[in-house]
């Protein structure tokens, strides 16, 4: 029986039709399928994330009481307290290990995969984990940890507790550098406050003795070999007058010979400036063609000014040269250091008495030595008395350091204190030690490039021919659009120099103070300005002086220079500006961070830098 063509057509629609409810039906089907396991992974999730979030209280209880133990085991290692740092360490570690524990399961891990809240417990988690592995290092070193190895003790030092340190040093700077780097990499995208300060505050704490293990680590590798192990090492130490200013810091009037052999330290000569053959028609040694222009051949005719450059290693040149002259005994290297550094130092040793009646302390030191002496030793022109006294002075105050420190930890901040403010500077035979300085104050050199620290150079050199300087003070404002310049940037100098004398002590001030050149109370000054690496000197002015003049300019270590003489009377002050331009070859990009070195005085020379965009 054949189906006609109407009802054909009826029977397709219908199929039709109903195919098409069962798509929808289908449709819906999987619909709600999906809603389910959506609504299933979304429950799996909050489930996994309330999981989690449960264990992150218990992490964060426990890191927080973690958190005391760590800052106080520096105190504990610095006082010597073995058995009290070593129970802190072993606790710190089984904080930290079950902190780790708790984020090791699975509802944690995958808790770090919910989008935006999962970078959260990745934080805690790597935070954790930094923790635990700088808990490792701690409780490997605690038992041996001896910081003493740095502190002097009957003349002498310890040189295995020297290499125990240097090993204990080198596997920390290991440790704080990965965990310094986990650290650094973590996402803050949707990190909530309360994490992001915890882990900014942890990683804070790292970079601090990060950076300080890794400027200790190749300190103490070569520490053995500068205190003489296998062979004794001559040390030359210059004490820097700074109330004669010299750019390196004073007048070195006091010198003395040190040596070290396998630990043991000696002082074994002594010597003053006047003993040499100054005021010579010519210098002592050659001169490189640029120091000799800038500063003439005066440095090399009298030894107290050598120190007038502040290219230490020209001054040690030099100084090799008096010392061979006199016949004394060769030097390997050289230390300077400052009455004021001498102070910093002071602050771990306690008092020193010393053999004429005086009691030297770190608050007294300055004063004494740069300036009660020449009251108190001594009227006439000669200076035997004050000689002697620095001389006693001196042998005392190596006696003290080399005999026991009471505190080491102050002895290192009091040396870093002193290498900051260009107070302690060393000049090595040796390589190794000296390529561990290149470029650093330490080393007493002006960086070679731009590329880390745009550095301008402000010196100043007595020319009073006296002692004056203890009753001057400096500071220096300098500015630089070196951020956002388009083209070569300028920088200025605004220095003033202040003359605090005032006109009733001046005429109570005793000759060595005053000196024969000018009247009471005023004080003749070179100021010796260098630009950064590359640039120019475009202008200078003084303002305030009783007279200026250019003495010299040009080149000199890689810089422009220009050397100005300012008179101050007692009471004024001077004001020298001095302009600069920057190479109009060198981009932006080149120029690292502004700064300015100065001349070490007695008091603290302020520096304010003004860097826009920087």
């Amino acid at each position: 029986m054949k189906t006609s063509p109407e009802h054909a057509t009826r029977a397709e629609a219908r199929a039709h039709h109903e195919a098409r409810l069962r798509r929808r039906k289908g449709r819906r089907r999987a619909f709600w399928i999906s809603v389910g396991v959506i609504v299933l992974v979304l429950a799996a999730g909050a489930t996994v994330v309330v999981m989690a979030g449960l264990k992150a209280l218990d992490v964060r209880a426990d890191l927080l009481e973690a958190v005391p133990l760590a800052k106080g085991l520096p105190a504990k290692v610095a006082a010597g307290a073995a058995d009290d740092t070593a129970a802190d360490a072993g606790e710190l570690k089984a904080l930290s290990s079950q902190a780790v524990s708790e984020t090791e399961d699975f509802a944690w891990r995958a808790a770090e995969w919910v989008p935006v809240i999962g970078n959260n417990f990745t934080s805690i988690r790597v935070s954790a984990e930094s923790l635990d592995h700088i808990a490792d290092f701690v409780v490997e070193a605690a038992p041996t940890l001896d910081i003493s190895a740095f502190r002097p003790v009957g003349g002498a030092v310890n040189l295995a507790a020297v290499h125990e340190l240097s090993r204990l040093v080198s596997a920390g700077a290991d440790a704080f550098s990965d965990v310094r780097s986990d650290l650094t990499h973590l996402s803050g995208f949707g990190v909530l406050p309360q994490v992001s300060d915890a882990v900014s505050t942890l990683n804070d704490a790292v970079i601090t003795v990060d950076d300080a293990l890794a400027a200790m680590d190749p300190v103490l590798s070569v520490l053995p070999a500068a205190l003489g192990e296998g062979g004794q090492r001559t040390y030359l130490l210059m004490f820097q007058g700074n109330s004669e200013l010299r750019a390196s810091g004073g007048n070195p009037a006091a010198l003395a010979l040190v040596t070290a052999t396998d630990g043991v330290i000696e002082l074994t000569t002594q010597a003053t400036s006047v003993q040499f053959d100054n005021a010579r028609p010519e210098s002592i040694t050659a001169l490189d063609p640029e120091t000799e222009h800038i500063y003439s051949d005066i440095i090399g005719r009298w030894i107290p000014n050598m120190t007038a450059t502040p290219d230490f290693p020209t001054t040690v040149d030099i100084m090799r040269a008096w010392w061979t002259d006199e016949g004394l005994p060769a030097f390997d290297d050289v230390i300077s250091i400052d009455p004021i550094a001498l102070s910093y130092l002071l602050e771990s040793t306690g008092p020193v008495a010393l053999e004429t009646g005086e009691t030297l302390t770190s608050e007294n030191a300055a004063s004494l030595l740069l300036n009660e002496v020449y009251f108190n030793y001594g009227q006439g022109n000669d200076g035997t008395e004050q000689d002697l006294f620095f001389a006693a002075a001196a042998a005392k105050i190596f006696t003290t350091l080399t005999s026991g420190v009471g505190n080491p930890i102050t002895l290192m901040d009091g040396l870093r204190r002193a290498t900051d403010e260009s107070r302690l500077k060393v000049w090595s035979a040796d390589p190794d030690i000296e390529n561990l300085m290149s470029g650093s104050k330490l080393a007493g050199t002006l960086p070679r490039t731009n590329e880390s620290d745009t550095v301008v150079g402000v010196y100043f050199n007595d020319t009073t021919g006296a002692k004056t300087d203890y009753y001057a003070d400096a500071k220096i404002t300098a500015t630089t659009d070196q951020c956002t310049a388009s083209g070569a940037p300028r920088f200025t100098q605004n220095i003033v120099f202040q003359n605090n004398i005032t006109p009733d002590e001046a005429a109570r001030l005793p000759y060595f103070i005053t000196g024969p050149h000018y009247a009471p109370g005023v004080i003749a000054t070179d100021v010796v300005v260098y630009t950064p690496v590359g640039a120019s000197i475009e202008s200078w002015d003084v303002e305030g002086a009783n007279a200026s003049s250019l003495v010299s300019e040009g080149s000199h270590l890689g810089r422009d220079v220009v050397r100005i003489s300012v008179v101050t009377n007692p009471g004024t002050a001077a004001t020298i500006t001095v302009k600069m331009k920057g190479d109009e070859q060198t981009p932006s990009s080149e120029y690292g961070a502004f700064d300015v070195w100065t001349t070490p005085m007695v008091r603290e020379t302020p520096v304010t830098i003004d860097a826009p965009g920087c």
